[in-house]
């Protein structure tokens, strides 16, 4: 172990310049060199969205929304000029990610980023939009039940049961919610962008110091067997 040792201290002297030159030249190489040509750029859009809750199934329930949003109809109303193929694509790039039984996540991919973020948006619009109008709907009915019930004269014998009655409107309505954003819509540049000059630097430099140790103790130990 000594003598190897030794040898190993021997070549370091040897070819001292070399060991300290590679390492820099292989970093120096790295942080100079051209950062060459990426593939075009993928773009996702996101957003999550709480589901309200309001005896509406379709759009309470999270595990609903995918054949609501995927539908069709419902794609073709939020984009009236656009064809079958157009719609396909949508439905294709559309990513619904179910997260629990009131918390989904939209998402969408396109090469542009001002449509990919323009599309998700009008989903999502589409989507807050048709949730508040049933919540508000449900809430008037309620609203009307507890209006009628008050204005109501009952026996004093009935009063026990129109107080109950009045109670369990008040804290269904009470329970009541609309759909509401989560996590704001966001858009990512998904293409990858290279290493940066100091990382491909940083990488010269560890080649650099691998060749080293291969050029120095590799022989030796190999010559040690």
């Amino acid at each position: 172990m000594k003598d190897l040792m030794k040898r190993i201290a021997g070549r370091i002297k040897k070819y001292i310049v070399t060991i300290v030159a590679l390492p820099l030249v292989l970093g120096l190489f790295g942080y100079m060199m051209p950062k060459g040509q990426t593939a075009p750029a993928d773009y996702t859009a996101s957003v999550t969205i709480s589901t309200g809750n309001y005896g509406e199934s379709l759009y309470n329930n999270a595990k609903e929304v995918p054949l609501l949003l995927k539908n069709e109809p419902f794609l073709k109303e939020v984009f009236p000029g656009a064809d079958e193929e157009e719609l396909a694509e949508m439905k294709e790039e559309l990513g619904i990610d179910i997260r629990s039984d009131s918390l989904f996540n939209l998402s969408y991919t396109g090469p542009d980023k001002e449509e990919t973020l323009n599309v998700l948006q009008k989903i999502k619009d589409a989507y807050l939009k048709e949730d508040q109008k049933l919540f508000l709907k449900r809430d008037q009915v309620i609203d009307k039940n507890i209006k009628a019930l008050e204005g109501e004269t009952v026996s004093d014998d009935s009063k026990v049961d129109k107080q109950r009655f009045l109670y369990e409107l008040e804290t269904n309505r009470l329970d009541l919610k609309a759909a509401e954003e989560i996590e704001p819509l966001t858009v990512l540049d998904n293409a990858a962008g290279g290493m940066s000059p100091k990382k491909r630097a940083v990488l010269g430099i560890l080649i650099g110091l691998a060749l080293s140790f291969f050029i120095i103790v590799v022989p030796e130990v190999f010559r040690e067997r």
